[in-house]
């Protein structure tokens, strides 16, 4: 990806720093980043700006940002939210032209706070000035290195990055994945995202040569659309992993007080990370451990996946969430059974999972069935369960060191495991190893996995769940790259329609306006006497549906006015007559009767912030109570309509289900694709419901529409 001017790649490696807000206190909190800024080996000239001390902590300090010796290329300001504004001011004048605010007290804090953060915002731009926050918790960059947190790397550098819009997730956990063997390469607080936004990061890190993986804490986002456009592009080349927590009336309620953003609902962002390419997870232990899975193992090529266990439980465990995330556990080819059974007792079983039962040689599990399950073409990734050596040495020398007459010394150094060849697979084979231990850093097998970016689950269940993320990537990588392109000739009618409707429309309008659209709508004419009816229902041909048309008549069916499935003229009659005796004067629908078997519904929803959302799911009376549908953003590619389809739980009623006829998929698609250019033609539109959506030869048609303006 081509380098762009994101302000990002000044602020995550400046040649020089000045701090305002450090102080011979180490327990405030700009000393605190000033003393991991000195102690990170940060390369640049550092400037603490202080109005008393004349140095802190052994650094020459300026009484005032107007005193530096040079202008420094990034301003770190953690002072109180009054000071801010002015002393962003100083730095532009000085010519610093990026900045992180640490402190708080701006939009997060209500009506006040969002007048202070807007002078902020127009202070940055009468100098040109880029900066992340206000409101957060600083930066690290393991590589450059530099950081600007609270807490003091404990690691060498990794492959996984991090943007957070939670400062605590930056700066509190470095320890907490240091234990987990989870290594960080650069990660972000962005806080209010009033000037730099979580998408300006994620582009930025798509660019970054070091990353190979990112991570997001997500409470709401400011620009889908960007979002979409940039998470497109990025996912394609590097995995995405994410955490959204506003999509619960709790969530969204903390993100709000938290951040000062108002978030969405989980629906909608489970399909904006469908489109964008985006692997959600639910936990933040899961953006870091998934997250570096996808930084640090080789892309899995297929979905056939190899176990290999001493106990039955964790195979079965990791075949059933292997299962759950769209893998196959396959008998393994009988040559490869062979080789294996040539190195087990004969109590162990050689087909998949691989389960050595209880066995004391680790020399098996973890060296000779390793290599031989990854030399076959039929495994594209290995789960491991039960490798370790002096953890569970420890453990049994408490019961038997006395009866051995060994010391825990000598019992750990002789059982201690020698992998070497072992750490080389992934490389040497190209293809992902996950292993599941319950053993901790008592473990130096499980320390040495870590040690050598070969991740380690404290359960076989999560790495399963892990392996099926590195599948769900690689469907991703594997997806066509198209642009949404708009067809040809719509809309030549459609704002006429609109005009004329006054502010509200009845189904035959709305149904204009889809065929203006070219989007396939049943055969029907427009009755306003009883004889009109009985001429349309025989120029269509029996059998018809009759029901009343008028914009102030929203759901027909609860109303009695809609007649189903009417066989002759006869029949015709008395259904115009029961619609005029509960809605007089009315005008009917006279519609062609369709094929019923399969019911599935369309439409298009806004919510605040985002571009028009086409839904597409399961239609009919009980589409409310079934809610298996799916969303994404207009515009759609016809690729991404398509997905839409196969998102569906009940994705198999597309297929020939019960000799009932395969749905033609192209032709839905198109009609996905369309529905998104009519409401991103017309802003107006507020809400479009089809349904049902019937079937004729396999091609969708729309039996009922609803415009709602």
């Amino acid at each position: 990806m081509n380098i762009s001017p994101n302000p990002l790649h000044t602020i995550m490696a400046p040649k020089s720093i000045a701090i305002v807000g450090a102080s011979t206190n180490p327990m405030k909190m700009g000393s605190l980043q000033f003393l991991n800024i000195i102690n990170s080996g940060f390369p640049g000239a550092i400037m603490p700006v202080h109005p008393k001390h004349e140095e802190i902590f052994g650094v020459k300090a300026y009484p005032a940002i107007s005193s530096l010796p040079s202008v420094p290329e990034l301003a770190i300001l953690v002072v109180p939210t009054g000071l801010v504004i002015d002393m962003l001011d100083d730095f532009g004048k000085l010519g610093t032209r990026h900045a992180i605010v640490i402190s708080a007290g701006f939009r997060e804090m209500g009506e006040d706070g969002k007048k202070l953060e807007k002078q902020l915002l127009e202070v940055a731009e009468r100098h040109g000035i880029r900066f992340l926050g206000p409101n957060c918790m600083g930066v690290f960059n393991a590589q450059h290195p530099f950081n600007a947190t609270v807490s003091p790397f404990q690691d060498k550098p990794g492959f996984l990055s991090i943007a957070s819009q939670s400062g605590t997730y930056l700066a509190q956990t470095l320890t907490y994945l240091r234990d987990r063997g989870v290594r960080l390469n650069q990660a972000m607080s962005v806080g209010n995202e009033a000037n730099i936004s979580l998408v300006d990061c994620l582009e930025y890190l798509g660019e970054d040569p070091k990353t190979k993986a990112i991570g997001l804490y997500i409470e709401s986002l400011s620009d889908p659309a960007r979002f979409l456009e940039v998470a497109r592009q990025v996912s394609r080349v590097k995995p995405i992993v994410a955490q959204y927590v506003g999509g619960t009336k709790a969530g969204a309620k903390s993100g709000l007080s938290h951040t000062g953003s108002i978030a969405g609902p989980n629906f909608l962002y489970d399909g904006l990370f469908e489109q964008a390419g985006v692997i959600r997870v639910h936990s933040i232990e899961d953006v870091y451990k998934i997250g570096h899975v996808l930084a640090t193992q080789p892309s899995i090529k297929g979905n056939r996946v190899a176990i290999l266990t001493h106990s039955g439980g964790p195979g079965s465990g990791m075949s059933d969430m292997a299962d759950r995330g769209g893998l196959v556990v396959e008998e393994l080819p009988l040559d490869v059974q062979e080789k294996i059974r040539a190195v087990i007792p004969p109590t162990a079983s050689a087909k998949n999972p691989v389960d050595l039962t209880f066995i004391t040689d680790t020399k098996p599990l973890s060296q000779t069935i390793p290599e031989i399950l990854l030399e076959c073409p039929e495994v594209d990734g290995l789960l491991i369960h039960g490798i370790m050596d002096t953890g569970w040495a420890k453990i049994m020398h408490a019961n038997m060191g006395e009866l051995m007459n060994i010391t825990l010394e000598d019992m750990i150094a002789m059982t201690k495991v020698d992998l070497t060849s072992f750490l080389e697979l992934p490389s040497k084979y190209k293809k992902p190893i996950l292993v599941g231990s319950f053993m901790g850093q008592e473990d130096h097998a499980r320390n040495v996995m870590l040690d050598n970016f070969i991740p380690v689950f404290s359960s076989p269940e999560k790495a399963a769940y892990a392996m099926g993320c590195l599948h769900q990537h690689h469907k991703i990588m594997e997806r066509p790259l198209a642009k949404a392109e708009k067809p040809q000739g719509l809309g030549a009618n459609a704002a006429s329609i609109l005009d004329q409707a006054k502010g509200a429309l009845d189904e035959h309008q709305a149904k204009q306006i889809l065929a203006d659209y070219g989007i396939p709508v049943c055969p029907e004419k427009l009755a306003s006497i009883r004889p009109e009816a009985v001429q349309a229902a025989q120029d269509l041909g029996f059998p018809v549906v009759v029901k009343a048309c008028s914009p102030d008549i929203l759901h027909k069916t609860e109303k009695g006015l809609v007649h189903l499935n009417l066989q002759d003229s006869r029949e015709v009659q008395a259904a115009y007559d029961a619609i005029q005796a509960t809605a007089p004067g009315i005008p009917v629908l006279v519609s062609k009767m369709l094929p019923t078997q399969r019911e599935f519904m369309a439409g298009v929803t806004r919510f605040d912030g985002f571009p028009p959302c086409v839904l597409f799911g399961l239609g009919g009376v009980l589409a409310e109570a079934l809610k298996d549908f799916t969303l994404r953003l207009a515009p759609l590619t016809h690729e991404e309509a398509l997905a839409m389809a196969d998102s569906l739980k009940a994705k198999v009623l597309l297929d020939d289900f019960r000799n009932m006829g395969a749905v033609d998929r192209d032709a839905l698609a198109d009609l996905l694709v369309r529905l998104g250019y009519l409401a991103l033609d017309f802003p107006e539109i507020k809400e479009i419901d089809l349904n049902p959506i019937l079937l004729l030869d396999g091609k969708p048609m729309v039996a009922d529409a609803l415009i709602v303006l």
